[in-house]
């Protein structure tokens, strides 16, 4: 069996040294740096994890200056006397690894201070590969070795299983490919002797024990943290349960409550339902009406010509993307902002091999990747939280696979960001359609977002109300994003969750006047699963911020409060009630074709207005939204929107079978179709 490609190099490398007696520092240092050179560098995390430095490995992968990742306790640790090397654990290891004695020497005399251990010393320099080292310790102390990528990061995590610390080696749990609840540990060279007693203290529990290499150690500590974060700060705001013990007592006797109203009372209960709807569809068409009344394009920022930015981390979660990775990296790389001061962060799933091998050839300079180890739930914002926790710049933005950014779109919202209070924690981009010429599906959600995007948010930024915001483009304040706990990676609508809990603790959101071009679904089942996804979202969003609603309506105000159980509540409400409608306005239309005017009662007039309130106020913001892109709709295109709200009905209530069935799974939108099929028409 042949030794590990490291393994050769060193004893190569050793056999120069000896034969010349002596290698100067410089020597060794072009040494070391022609065997990095076949290495994968990293980016290490933030001080999550007691690791002395490992620095090559498994998180990542990019052309970025690496960090230094030693947590304060690592600062004042004891370092031995290197000369007097005397650990025998450490020493025995190496040489069932082929380091030979003169080679351990050499790396004693040639280790730095920073340095705590020979076998840390010799993976540095590229003596040593990591995981042959703990390989080697694994069969040293009879216990299972986990490869990088065998284990799964657990979420919710029991009070039980959370990460523990004892002779000064973390213990990290874990699930391994049979689903068994581990701990894994990845103890450096010095501390082998504290780590074999530790052993003996599990006893019968040592099969749970299985070893790692630190990196991956790491990544499995800040996956496990960042996403029971906010459910273990507070679990009122996290969507991991649906409903808290008050609500399910409440949902427990609404039945029956609903039941005697409907045997008592069913013509009332009727009217209030009616009455419920048309006041919803009503306020939401007046808002909309006055969001296009009032649309302006004016105030366009004007980007300084300066040098110093500050330093800026765009976070771009990934799964299953291998063919839109070329496109996205294009867009990316056109960003109009110096390198030194970007960070880009691909946050990819360890199951995702195919993705990971494409992007890997393509990052380039302030482009670094990392994968996420297996675990639930699998969503966008867990990757995000774990983004978040590799984020070391004051300002964050995402960004999804298919977008397009504007390349001043980061120095616009810096500038934004300086002119606007340190309560703006949010800019939201606007995001457009670039196949709105396609076929009705595609314009039909064009003019949507044309619409919202370009009409409606502005509108609802400059009066300061409760903004929810897009999947995509969104520009935060670190500070205040880590103020109110993040992503929350239970909610399948992340960014709707996020608005509202800003807006909770004070923070104001705003638009900001540029736009990230983007791709639309082209066949129905692609839409039905979105938006699916986006309406579950808002229920989960709703069950998370009513569950203590006095406590809600005193942080928001009346305003904003308002606006929570108009666009999510009374939303979901019309979306829900579209059958219902269809009913009631069938039963107008037909007894004012049977007895003419009698028919239409004061109830009737009233509800038939606040119906074409909402038509109407969605087809002026339309126009609006569509004129400022110049998309044209046709007359048959405007009259068929009610159209478009029937497939949002059946989409809705998808959503609410998912939300007792499935609530956390996300259901995968595939990107990179029209982008295809464009290929393909131009062949």
């Amino acid at each position: 069996m042949n030794a590990p490609l490291s393994v050769r190099q060193a004893n190569t490398l050793r056999s120069l040294s000896l034969s010349i007696g002596c290698v100067e520092n410089q020597t060794s240092l072009q040494a070391s740096q022609a065997l990095k050179k076949r290495m994968v560098s990293i980016n290490p995390l933030e001080e999550h994890i007691e690791n002395a430095g490992y620095s090559h490995g498994y998180l990542g992968e990019g052309h970025r200056p690496e960090y230094k990742n030693i947590r304060k306790k690592t600062q004042t640790r004891y370092v031995p006397e290197f000369l007097k090397y005397d650990n025998a654990l450490e020493r025995d290891v190496l040489l069932q690894c082929n380091c030979s004695e003169a080679l351990i020497s050499f790396a004693q005399t040639r280790m730095e201070k920073s340095c705590t251990s020979v076998s840390h010393y010799l993976i540095e320099q590229g003596f040593l590969d990591v995981a042959v080292f703990y390989w080697g310790v694994s069969g040293r102390m009879n216990i299972r070795f986990a490869q990088a990528g065998s284990l799964s990061s657990i979420a919710p995590i029991d009070d039980k299983l959370k990460p523990f610390e004892t002779e000064g080696i973390l213990f990290v749990p874990a699930l391994d490919l049979n689903q068994k609840v581990v701990f894994a540990a990845a103890p450096l060279g010095h501390q082998l002797g504290a780590f074999e007693k530790a052993l003996s203290h599990f006893d019968e529990a040592t099969h749970k024990i299985v070893l790692v290499i630190p990196q991956y150690q790491e990544v499995l500590t800040v996956t496990t943290a960042s996403s029971n974060a906010l459910a273990n700060d507070d679990l009122s705001m996290s969507a991991l349960n649906r409903f808290m013990p008050s609500q399910r007592k409440l949902l427990t006797i609404s039945p029956v409550i609903f039941l005697g109203a409907l045997g008592f009372a069913s013509e009332h209960l009727y009217w209030l339902g009616m009455a419920l709807l048309t006041i919803s569809l009503g306020a939401i068409g007046i808002l909309r009406l006055a969001s296009a009344f009032s649309y302006s394009d004016k105030d366009e920022i004007k980007v300084p010509n300066i040098t110093n930015w500050p330093q800026y981390t765009v976070l771009v979660p990934l799964y299953k993307e291998a063919a839109i990775c070329r496109q996205l990296v294009d867009a990316l790389e056109a960003l109009d902002y110096p390198k030194e001061a970007l960070d880009i962060i691909f946050l990819v799933e360890q199951e995702d091999d195919l993705t990971q091998k494409h992007l890997r050839k393509l990052l380039k300079m302030s482009m670094r990747m990392i994968v996420l180890p297996s675990g639930k739930p699998q969503t966008k914002p867990r990757a995000l939280s774990v983004g978040l926790a590799a984020t070391k710049s004051e300002f964050v933005t995402v960004f999804d696979a298919e977008d397009r950014p504007e390349p001043q779109q980061l120095k616009k919202a810096i500038c934004q960001f300086a002119l606007e209070g340190h309560d703006v924690s949010c800019l939201q981009a606007s995001l457009s359609i670039d196949h709105a010429e396609d076929k009705w599906l595609v314009r039909q959600f064009a003019f949507e977002y044309s619409a919202l995007f370009d009409v409606f948010l502005p509108f609802l930024s400059r009066r300061n109300l409760l903004l929810p915001l897009g999947g995509t483009s969104n520009h935060f304040r670190v500070s205040a994003l880590r103020k109110v706990g993040g992503w929350d990676p239970f909610n399948v609508t992340e960014d709707a969750d996020l608005a509202v809990r800003f807006a909770r603790h004070g923070f104001n959101t705003k638009t900001l006047k540029s736009t990230t071009y983007e791709e639309a679904p082209l066949t129905l089942t692609a839409w039905l699963h979105q938006r699916t996804r986006w309406h579950k979202g808002w229920i989960q969003t709703l069950a998370v911020h009513l569950r203590n609603p006095v406590l809600t309506y005193q942080q928001l105000g009346f305003k904003n409060f308002a606006m929570l159980l108009l666009m999510f509540m009374g939303g979901m409400l019309c979306l829900w009630a579209a059958p219902l409608t269809v009913v009631a306005f069938t039963r107008i239309l037909w007894n004012y074709h049977q007895i003419g005017a009698e028919a239409l009662n004061g109830f009737s007039i009233y509800a038939l207005f606040c119906f074409l309130f909402g038509l109407g106020g969605t087809v002026a913001t339309v126009l609006q939204g569509s004129a400022k892109r110049k998309f044209r709709p046709t007359l048959l295109e405007i009259l068929s929107i009610p159209l478009y709200w029937v497939l949002g009905c059946i989409a809705s209530y998808k959503a609410l079978i998912e939300f007792f069935v499935k609530p956390h799974y996300w259901r995968k939108t595939e990107h990179g179709v029209a982008q295809q099929r464009g290929k393909q028409h131009e062949g």
